[in-house]
């Protein structure tokens, strides 16, 4: 690239490393079954109704995109129900594209975004990206945003605030007193982006309702995609729901025919699949249960999560260790120093004999590396060592 002028924000960007693919493992270590559970994906596919509107659309395949887009944001109107129309939401190749149009539409010109710095890393790759600063504030102790020094962060040079509930990686919410009370001190020129990508899966009943600012005319932003109960993250559609205003400025930042009607239709009929989406839930609610307790029951220490993963905290041995150990014999999980959290491994809950399996092969490695013998319990050895 000798006498090229080079964009030194680009050059700045750290690369978003995705999980490994199941043939990716397979390759690399010759084996012959792996099991994925890295990625946060749905465990059971894609809506089979989505799967039959992709056959019906592909006829079309030799045509660019048509009115697929704004049947989607209306039909999205009507889910959302009093107060919203289609004017009040904009789509995207996936919820990464629409955090890629909120970004691109605010952050010009220097300026700072305010964010935790155990979250989803988009946030900061795409400050990067724009020439931004990164304000990255500590979690608690409990592994939640701390919500007091992320205002205390906010100044007059802050463009965006991004907040994740559920948390990727941590699996915490945002309760709605404590959004109310953030909202409320929030100067109101800066947009709050709300990245709901993992919604459906929570069961607490203080989980903030965030749609009343919308109605309310704040400005708020709420991201939320088809990828995880709809099963569609191989098709990529996300989705952004503002005031009209905001989201007529950010759809400034869209890109022509940036989704096919192809993936526009599977994302529409998903949404008619209510019975899969609730036998999707619930496969993830059983799965979460499962995979925490056992994970205890093993004396290990992971986070009550309210996502379709659960994070391992300080596991016995170094995480990448884990991580690689687990790798050899089948398992991809992931390690979350990416995330922004060194100490921590995320575990995506996957079919409930996945799930059986994956804790299985996690108890051997821990025996093989921790010299556990037989007739010990894995607990009992932890404990023992947590003595000494």
């Amino acid at each position: 690239m000798t006498g090229l002028r080079l964009n030194p924000n680009l050059l700045k960007v750290p690369l978003y490393i995705g999980g490994k693919s199941i043939d990716a493992v397979k390759e690399e270590f010759g084996l012959g079954e792996v099991i994925k559970m890295a990625s946060n994906e749905s465990p059971n596919g894609p809506s089979p109704m989505a799967l039959e509107a992709v056959q019906r659309a592909l006829k079309d395949a030799h045509r660019y995109p048509g009115i697929g887009e704004r049947d989607l944001r209306r039909k999205l109107a009507e889910r959302f129900g009093e107060g919203f129309t289609e004017d009040n939401f904009v789509t995207g190749n996936g919820g990464t594209d629409i955090l890629r149009m909120i970004t691109q539409a605010f952050l010009f010109e220097g300026g700072n975004t305010v964010m935790c710095s155990a979250t989803f890393p988009m946030y900061h790759i795409l400050t990067t990206t724009y020439g931004g600063q990164n304000r990255q504030v500590s979690y608690t102790a409990d592994y939640c945003h701390d919500l007091p020094a992320m205002l205390a962060q906010i100044d007059n040079e802050t463009r965006i605030v991004f907040l994740c509930s559920p948390n990727n990686p941590t699996g915490t919410i945002i309760t709605q007193s404590q959004l109310d009370d953030f909202i409320a001190k929030v100067p109101g020129h800066i947009p709050v982006v709300l990245d709901e990508s993992y919604n459906r899966y929570v069961e607490a009943e203080d989980y903030a309702d965030s749609l009343d600012y919308i109605r309310a005319g704040k400005n708020i932003i709420v991201v939320r995609s088809f990828s995880k109960t709809a099963g569609l993250a191989n098709l990529r559609v996300g989705y952004l729901a503002a005031t009209a205003d905001l989201a007529d400025y950010v759809r400034h930042a869209q890109l022509p025919f940036h989704t096919s009607d192809i993936v526009l239709a599977a994302a529409m009929a998903s949404m008619d699949d209510d019975e899969f989406h609730e036998y999707n839930r619930k496969t993830i609610l059983a799965g979460r249960a499962f995979l925490r307790d056992s994970l205890r029951g093993l004396g290990l220490t992971c986070l009550d999560s309210h996502m379709n993963s659960v994070l391992l905290i300080d596991p016995p041995i170094p995480p990448a260790e884990l991580e690689g150990a687990l790798l050899r014999r089948g398992v991809i999980v992931r390690h979350t120093a990416g995330f922004g959290i060194p100490n921590g491994v995320r575990i995506t809950v996957a079919t409930p004999e996945e799930n059986a399996i994956f804790i299985a092969r996690l108890e051997i490695v821990l025996r093989e590396k921790l010299g556990i013998p037989e007739g010990t319990s894995v607990e009992s050895k932890l404990k023992l060592m947590e003595r000494v």
